[in-house]
């Protein structure tokens, strides 16, 4: 899946909420699986963020007409790969980029916004 910075916020070093397309193809299979990879791309180190689905998804007030789904993960494992000695200089030389940045002034990013503001699940 491909997220904006807008759609994740770890909530503390173990919880991150997502909003997304409920039923999308990623939506399915994060439910289907109940795992997911969030992956942080630096010049000269990727991270693995493993996740375990909490709940999911849930609805988003205000983004029903846009089909959003607020996600509840657990991190269960961090990995990160760097180069190695050998590689020296090798590197990922052009960003990885999501276009055209959403704005905040767009409903769909406020309702968004308010659904990841604090950490949700059913009861």
């Amino acid at each position: 899946m491909l997220l904006s910075y807008l759609e994740v916020k770890a909530y503390d070093a173990r919880t991150i909420g997502l909003v997304m397309l409920a039923k999308s193809r990623s939506a399915k299979n994060l439910v289907e699986r109940g795992t997911a990879t969030l992956i942080a791309v630096e010049p000269d180190t990727t991270v693995y963020v493993k996740l375990r689905a909490v709940d999911g998804p849930l609805p988003v007030e205000g983004g029903a007409d846009y089909g959003l789904g607020y996600f509840l993960m657990e991190v269960d494992e961090v990995l990160e790969d760097a180069a190695a000695d050998w590689e020296a200089g090798m590197r990922i030389t052009a960003p990885i980029r999501y276009e055209p940045a959403p704005t905040l002034d767009e409903p769909w990013a406020r309702a968004t916004l308010a659904a990841l503001a604090d950490p949700r699940a059913r009861a």
